[in-house]
């Protein structure tokens, strides 16, 4: 059985332009003031109710599943080995 969730990350994917006020009072509630911010927020029953009204504009993760995509970023982006040709 794996740990509880702790904390939550936070992405605004989708600007503010074009958004309801409501909606954009709810984002800033959580933190987020502009895009491609990330927050950390605790798992808790408000935030998550905040986060699903407005679920269409963001990204969430947990601490597991942000940890394993910075992996994956991470190993794309490193060095490969040299290509060895022998003729």
């Amino acid at each position: 059985m794996s740990a509880p969730v702790q904390s939550l990350f936070i992405t605004l994917k989708r600007s503010f332009a074009g958004t309801r006020e409501h909606h954009v009072r709810i984002l800033q509630g959580l933190g987020l003031r502009y895009r491609q911010q990330t927050v950390q927020q605790p798992n808790k029953e408000h935030v998550r109710g905040a986060i699903n009204k407005v679920r269409h504009l963001l990204l969430v993760e947990t601490d597991q599943q942000r940890a394993a995509r910075l992996a994956a970023e991470a190993a794309a982006k490193a060095p490969r080995p040299p290509l060895v040709v022998r003729h």
